[in-house]
This record gives structure tokens, C-alpha cells and sequence, in this order.
């Protein structure tokens, strides 16, 4: 009997043994287990996209473009972040519940919110790639994002060709949005007729590296102060405590070339602009400085969030904006599987993102009645024949 009962505890220790071993092994690889579980496991060569949004289309918009004026000429073209995470495509069905919940509960309030009372905001629905394309190198990953972008880019064609008039144009990218919105400075804004209209870019939470502005951003610089007009906001914010995020951030995030190939940022200077002073340079910004963040999801579009103010302190170092650990658990990451991948449910700079946008407006309304404006671009070449030449009849004379 006693020998029985030696076995039993025996076995119920290893089984309990194998128990805990699993666990660990679980949790050690959660990582890995996060990226197995959403690989879509199809090349996308033969990959079947989902179907194509109509920008002609208002169901194509969360918010469309518009020529309406008002007292107000600025137009802010919003690039939204990932809210599909993957599974069964490379990239996001626009008809998919999930992702749209996720798109209109969380990304549009916080991220496009802030831009509300600068000008009109538009807001394309596109098919962005998913979050686990973005946690791979692989080139079916690359040609998802490259998918992605096109729709992006046929949106703000279609946005810039609704809006008419001359006033400012604000660009938002957040996350994967900001590698978009980075092709669309090098694509649309290459020329000095379309960068006459930039009052910024905001490129946020995605690495902007500072060799660009050498390179496919000629023209455009990092803001180097409040007042700066077309120029590019850009950083992002991690605590001390986050070596595995700033890592990838820092040497692991991919970017436009000026042929369209997507690029490692490693061992590259990254851009950073610190977005409570408004300034690209090292300077540490107290929490005094803070205007407020806003956990704002939920909120229906034109409902004001209350910011909370003095959450952080802030300052750019080796192009990482370094930030002290928040006080509200507001903005805090959820403690789920993947949760240091996904974009953040909440915006830690909401109000000052808000204030910078109003004055970078208007610091370029006021460059407009300083500097003049140019000219606009001929549409077409008109095609000249050949005609003889006659004199004049007093041409000898």
C-alpha cells in the first residue's frame, strides 16, 4: 500500500513538474507563439487581397475630404494605425468587425481626435498590411506593406483632388500609418508647390531616420522649434526599462528609399522631436510641460476628452524620446499576449499634439502673407506645330 502511494506521489509531482515546465516554456515563447499564431502562411504572390475600397466611395472614408472652407482652409489627411493583427491575411479586409471596431473605438479618437479643431479631417479606410507583417522581414511581409501604401496613396490623391483651395495641409501617420505618410512626403511633397502647403508631418511612434533628409525628404527638415512650418514631428517615446522595444525600434523598423524598396533603419541616426517643447533637440522637458494625454476610446468623433496633464517628464536622447513612467494607469499597456507589438490604446500627447498642430497653422498663414505663394504647376504641355515664319512688311525698310 505504502509502495502504491510512493508511486502516486511520484507521478503527481512530475505531472505537476511537466505543468510548470510547459508554463515557462509558454511564457518565455510567448513572443514567438504571438507570431506563429498570426502568420497567414500563404506567399503573397498567391495571395487573394481583399477587396479594393472606392475613394469615390464615402464608405471608403471614416471621414471623407472636402472642399467646404468654412473660416477654416486647413485639411489634416489621417493615416491610421494597425487594428487588424492577422491570422488569415497578409492584409486587412475592409469589411472585417473586429478590425473596424478596433479602428473606430480606438485609433480614429485618439489619434486623429487631437486635429479636430485645426481643419477638416480625413480619414481613409485602406488596407492597411497586419501587425504580423510588420513583425517580420520576410518579403511576402514587405509586399504587404507595399499593398497597403498604394491605398494610401490613392486615397490622398483622391483627398488632395477633393479639397481644392490653398490652405494648409497637416499629414498624421501613427505607427504603420507613419511609414505611409513618410512615402507620401517623398512621393507628393517632392516638389516645392506641394511643400508650400505643409504645415507639418506628424510621423509618430515609427523611426524616422535622420540620413532622409539627405535623401528622399530633400526639402524637409526635422521641426526645429514651435513656430518651424513644413517640417516633420516625429518620435518615439519609451521609458528607460524598455531595452526589447527600443531596440526594434531603433534597429529593426523599415523605411522608403527614394526607388520605393523598403530599408533597415539599423545603425542609422534616428529623427526625434520632442512634442511637448515642440523642438528637435536634447533638451529635457519637465512635467510641468505636459499639457495632458487622453485615454479617449470609445468617443464619439467631436466629444472633447479630458486631458491629464503632468504625467511625464520628456527629452530626446539617440533619437528615443525617453519618458518617465506614467502616473495613470490610463497609460498603461495592457498586460496581454502581444501587447508591446499592438499600438497604443491611448495618447499620451494628446493635448500637446493639439497645440503644436494650431500653432505650426498658423505660423504658415502668416509665412503665406510674408513670402507670397507660387505659382501652380501647368496641368498639361501643350504641343506647339510648326508655322512659317513671314516678315513684316516693312521689315527692309
Amino acid at each position: 500500500m505504502l509502495h502504491r502511494i510512493t508511486i502516486l506521489r511520484l507521478t503527481l509531482y512530475l505531472v505537476a513538474g511537466f505543468a510548470v515546465f510547459v508554463a515557462l516554456l509558454a511564457y518565455f515563447s510567448r513572443d514567438n507563439l504571438f507570431r506563429f499564431f498570426l502568420d497567414p502562411r500563404i506567399p503573397f504572390q498567391t495571395y487573394q487581397p481583399p477587396a479594393a475600397p472606392d475613394y469615390a466611395d464615402p464608405a471608403s472614408w471614416v471621414r471623407g475630404p472636402t472642399s467646404d472652407q468654412d473660416k477654416n482652409d486647413t485639411h489634416v489627411f489621417v493615416v491610421t494605425p494597425t487594428t487588424y493583427w492577422g491570422g488569415e491575411q497578409w492584409n486587412t479586409p475592409l469589411d472585417d468587425a473586429q478590425s473596424s471596431d478596433r479602428l473606430i473605438r480606438d485609433a480614429v479618437p485618439n489619434w486623429a481626435g487631437p486635429f479636430r479643431k485645426v481643419g477638416h479631417v480625413a480619414i481613409p479606410r485602406y488596407r492597411a498590411a497586419s501587425l504580423y507583417s510588420f513583425l517580420t522581414i520576410r518579403n511576402d511581409a514587405k509586399a504587404a506593406r507595399a499593398f497597403a501604401y498604394a491605398d494610401v496613396l490613392a486615397a490622398f490623391d483622391r483627398f488632395f483632388a477633393d479639397i481644392d483651395g490653398k490652405g494648409p495641409i497637416v499629414l498624421v501617420g501613427v505607427e504603420q500609418g507613419g511609414l505611409h505618410v513618410l512615402g507620401l512626403l517623398q512621393d507628393r511633397f517632392d516638389n516645392p508647390h506641394m511643400r508650400e502647403r505643409l504645415a507639418v508631418a506628424y510621423v509618430i511612434d515609427f523611426a524616422v531616420p535622420l540620413d532622409l533628409f539627405d535623401d528622399g525628404l530633400r526639402g524637409l527638415s526635422p521641426c526645429k522649434e514651435p513656430q518651424s512650418t513644413r517640417c516633420i514631428v516625429s518620435y518615439g517615446a519609451f521609458t528607460e526599462k524598455d531595452v526589447q522595444e527600443i531596440t526594434r525600434f531603433r534597429e529593426r523598423s523599415m523605411v522608403w528609399d527614394q526607388k520605393g524598396r523598403l530599408q533597415n533603419t539599423h545603425g542609422r541616426t534616428l529623427t526625434c522631436v520632442n512634442p511637448v517643447l515642440g523642438s528637435a533637440n536634447s533638451d529635457f522637458a519637465p512635467p510641468r510641460l505636459h499639457l495632458g494625454g487622453a485615454a479617449a476610446t470609445g468617443l464619439d468623433w467631436g466629444t472633447e476628452p479630458a486631458p491629464i496633464p503632468e504625467q511625464t517628464s520628456t527629452q530626446c536622447e539617440d533619437g528615443i524620446l525617453l519618458i518617465d513612467p506614467v502616473k495613470s494607469k490610463s497609460f498603461r499597456k495592457k498586460r496581454s499576449l502581444g501587447a508591446r507589438f499592438k499600438p497604443d490604446t491611448y495618447n499620451l500627447f494628446y493635448a500637446n499634439l493639439s497645440k503644436d498642430a494650431e500653432q505650426r497653422t498658423e505660423a504658415l498663414r502668416q509665412r503665406f502673407q510674408s513670402e507670397g505663394r507660387l505659382a501652380p504647376p501647368f496641368g498639361g504641355v501643350i504641343e506647339l506645330k510648326q508655322s512659317p515664319i513671314n516678315k513684316t512688311p516693312d521689315a527692309d525698310e
